[in-house]
């Protein structure tokens, strides 16, 4: 007869406790600035024989004078100059051993380029071109725009769209943190013209900022940066996004979308943004909220009850704030119990300490990813790159988990309570309209009669 434990019918009583987390120590780092305006950090990491580059520019989708603009402009970045079109583009940096991709969020745009160490060089040549001299052809732009527009057909179709184009709007009103997707008419009437003005205008040189890790010399890697990119000129401002003052609504917007067989349920509230006192701790408790496999809504609303299959919570950090989300896809009939729980979480968090083994769990959780992530060039690169917007740099990274690891559950609780707490967080729902019967009986509710199931 086999032995019972070997055999795995009985738990294992001795679970292996998390080690402690390594301490990140980035050395080596240099830092400059071009006459144009350009912040240059190096770091040198030579674990393997390559660079990873990041530029970021105040050109995010919260800038220009449309949503439409501003994506179209992320989007025909990268077709090419007037010595190179996107094919040849292409091939250049793949015959670097590279990449290259653009990506925007509400406040930056980001060049994210890598290349072998060997080819760094020509790197920063080919893509200083593309900062300094983007052509925007027409036929390659038409491409793009109708990849956009099915694009925002495919997403207008779906029940999250609403729900968080609802959500922003009724948490930021007018500031441009709540401004919408790009109409399908704005984007039709957004040419070369217009992007060609936000590239002189709003992509300028002044609050840019590059960022290298990899095998490289430091001195010398700003040596060739600044012969690249000094050229680079513009007007000597640097756009900025208005102070936020979060409206937010104790309603809870029920938005009807009939034949739907699943309620998209989002709660979110303004809170602070990296770098502020009270950043740490409500990150510490969206986690302990809904951050991963152990967290409360996952235990609460999918093992214990049922109600959903991925309830998650998260922070989404703007330059000006950062959003704290609970969300979640529920069965019609359990709209207002589901409801009722995160409610319950919510207030829970909010009023009571965390236990300290749970507490301990989840910073080890956050710790640890952050080690391992910042262990690449590509991850570290990416990590400086998001932070020195916030006027952070390398000290912060190499603070953070010590920082993390000492925040105590009565700081977790303070920043649930002022960030978190069921009367501070918006709360709108996607569904069909059956399923918000009962919601009147947990907060005030308003229906909204414009969805309708594509």
């Amino acid at each position: 007869m086999k032995d019972a434990k070997a055999s795995g019918s009985e738990p294992l009583e001795d679970v292996p406790k998390p080690g402690s987390v390594p301490p990140v120590k980035i050395t080596g780092v240099s830092q400059a600035q071009l006459s144009n305006g350009v912040e240059i950090l190096v770091v040198p990491r030579p674990s393997v024989p390559r660079l990873e580059f990041r530029l970021s520019v105040p050109a995010g989708a919260s800038m220009g004078e449309s949503a439409a603009v501003s994506e179209l402009f992320a989007m025909g970045l990268p077709l090419g100059t007037g010595t190179m079109n996107q094919s040849q583009l292409s091939e250049r940096v793949q015959d670097l051993g590279g990449s290259l991709q653009v990506h925007q969020d509400h406040d930056r745009l980001f060049i994210q380029a890598a290349a072998l160490a060997e080819a760094e060089e020509e790197l920063y040549a080919i893509l200083a071109e593309l900062v300094t001299e983007p052509e925007f052809p027409a036929a390659d732009l038409a491409t793009e725009r109708a990849k956009l527009l099915e694009g925002l057909r495919m997403a207008k179709a779906t029940p999250h769209f609403p729900a968080s184009e609802a959500l922003q709007s009724a948490i930021y009103g007018d500031h441009p943190y709540g401004r919408s997707e790009p109409g399908e008419t704005a984007v039709r009437r957004t040419g070369r013209a217009a992007l060609l003005d936000f590239h002189q205008h709003t992509f300028t040189p002044w609050g840019a900022q590059i960022t290298v890790v990899g095998q490289v010399e430091p001195r010398r890697t700003i040596g060739r940066i600044r012969r690249a990119f000094s050229n680079w000129a513009g007007p000597r401002r640097v756009p900025q996004v208005p102070a936020v003052r979060p409206i937010g609504s104790d309603e809870l917007l029920f938005i009807s979308r009939p034949g739907s067989v699943q309620t998209v349920v989002m709660s979110a509230a303004s809170g602070p943004t990296h770098g502020h006192p009270d950043h740490i701790a409500v990150t510490l408790a969206t986690a302990v909220l809904g951050g991963g496999f152990s967290s409360r809504m996952m235990n609460n609303l999918r093992e214990d009850k049922g109600y959903t299959y991925s309830p998650h919570a998260r922070l989404e950090n703007h330059l000006r704030d950062g959003l704290a989300v609970a969300s979640m896809e529920v069965r019609n009939e359990v709209t207002a119990a589901a409801y009722a729980e995160l409610l319950y979480e919510l207030a829970r968090l909010a009023t009571t300490d965390v236990p300290e083994a749970e507490l301990q769990t989840t910073k080890s959780y956050l710790a640890g990813s952050r080690v391992i992530m910042l262990q690449t060039q590509a991850g570290l690169a990416s990590a400086l790159a998001q932070l020195r917007a916030h006027k952070l740099d390398h000290r912060y990274l190499e603070q953070y988990s010590k920082q993390l690891l000492a925040t105590t559950a009565a700081e977790v609780r303070a920043a649930a309570a002022r960030y978190l707490a069921p009367t501070v967080m918006t709360t709108v729902m996607v569904g069909d309209p059956a399923a918000a019967e009962g919601l009147d009986a947990l907060a005030p509710v308003r229906i909204q009669r414009t969805a309708r199931r594509r």
